[in-house]
């Protein structure tokens, strides 16, 4: 659909003050908005334009709290297509606005172009595309950037986007570990959208395993954070590593004590400003450290750490997951580990083939169920769908840019 004339426009609605029509186009729910941007050129720009959507749009309580965003690859269906359905927690519904078939269409082929969730950050998201190679795109505007080659690593373990600010402009990096091509050293090398290309940002010490990294990363205030065995001592100890992307330095944690002879299986995540633990207890399965048979307990530590005195940190246990909800996903999955994710002040637990999400709210110290996922286009509900869970959150901004 092309845009119109602004002359076919209803001339009641220019008479109006520029600040009522701004506040009135601001109640759009963000679909309705994508959607009007092809109404006339002053809309585009409008919806395009990072005040407004900052300053009026994003300030509105359906719009203040990022959204739940759970995808999960499905094998049987579209060749072997991601699907996708995304939870607002001001109208508790979930929807399915968020999509990536404008990547099959600008494909030159017309093939079903196969790309995989990675990550998101300020409403952009981070995809495996095809060949090994990685692109940034903002659902909401249907853009795409695909990202150079990695220029020294030569096997990936994990990578991550986050958002950052430079000049008082909104940019993003994109965060990738692995080993270096030219030795055994496991390097941090960072995607800058102003620079447009990779730099080397250090490398991570050389006593840790890499079982911590196919968890994934979460960052915080400069920082990306993830759990790891430091086997420097004996048989190891289990603990986070916190990497400060600035400056190329690292600092390890233990995590807490477990009594009992127990291990936890652990995965971090982050809400604002608060470095969270979650971590699901139970007997070691054989002799590893860092996995269970079966979760019995699921508990939330808070990372308590002064940066600035650099002092070191210390783990405080905030809640535990309630014996009736740790029961119906032991009862629906085998429950040897999870997905987690911060949205917001909650946390959102799911497990395995069981798509019952879990809810904390931090600020309310309460547990709760979302609905069941649902998607629009297909007569089933999500937990049909093949492959384990991602949860990730969302914040829609349909003016972020790739650069």
């Amino acid at each position: 659909m092309g845009m119109v004339e602004e002359s076919s426009a209803s001339g009641g609605w220019y008479e109006l003050p520029e600040d009522i029509r701004e506040e009135t186009l601001a109640l759009l729910p963000v679909e309705c908005l994508c959607r009007s941007r092809s109404v006339c050129k002053e809309w585009n720009t409008l919806f395009s334009s990072t005040k407004f959507i900052t300053s009026r749009w994003a300030q509105l309580p359906p719009n203040k709290k990022p959204w739940l965003f759970l995808c999960r690859l499905n094998s049987q269906m579209d060749g072997c297509s991601v699907k996708s359905s995304a939870y607002c927690f001001f109208t508790r519904t979930w929807n399915t606005c968020i999509s990536l078939s404008f990547l099959s269409q600008a494909d030159k082929k017309g093939a079903n172009c196969r790309a995989y969730y990675s990550g998101s950050a300020q409403g952009l998201f981070l995809l495996d595309i095809p060949d090994g190679k990685f692109a940034v795109c903002n659902p909401l505007t249907g853009k795409f950037l695909k990202l150079p080659p990695m220029a020294s690593i030569n096997i990936l373990m994990t990578k991550g986007i986050v958002a950052s600010n430079v000049a008082n402009q909104e940019t993003y990096k994109v965060v990738a570990v692995g080993l270096s091509r030219r030795t055994n050293l496991r390097i941090v090398e960072i995607y800058d959208s102003c620079e447009k290309s990779w730099v080397i940002a250090g490398h991570l010490p050389e006593n840790l395993d890499d079982f911590g990294l196919s968890r994934g990363i979460v960052f915080s205030n400069g920082f990306f954070y993830y759990t790891t065995l430091n086997r420097a001592a004996g048989m190891g100890v289990l603990g986070v590593l916190g990497f400060n992307i600035g400056e190329g330095t690292s600092i390890f944690t233990p995590l807490p004590e477990l009594g009992n002879g127990n291990t936890m299986w652990a995965k971090l995540l982050t809400c604002g400003s608060r470095i969270l633990l979650a971590g699901g207890t139970g007997q070691k399965r054989g002799s590893s450290l860092y996995t269970v048979r079966k979760i019995i307990d699921l508990i939330l530590w808070e990372w308590e750490f002064d940066r600035d005195s650099n002092s070191s940190a210390s783990w405080k246990e905030i809640a535990r997951m309630p014996p009736s909800l740790c029961q119906i996903f032991q009862r629906n999955s085998y429950f040897d580990s999870f997905e987690c994710v911060g949205v917001g002040d909650c946390m959102c637990f799911t497990s395995g083939r069981c798509m019952d999400i879990a809810v904390y709210s931090l600020s309310e110290e309460t547990w709760s169920w979302l609905p069941t996922p649902t998607t629009m286009d297909t007569p089933t509900t999500i937990d049909k769908w093949y492959g384990y869970p991602r949860l990730m959150t969302f914040k829609p901004r349909p003016d972020m840019k790739l650069r």
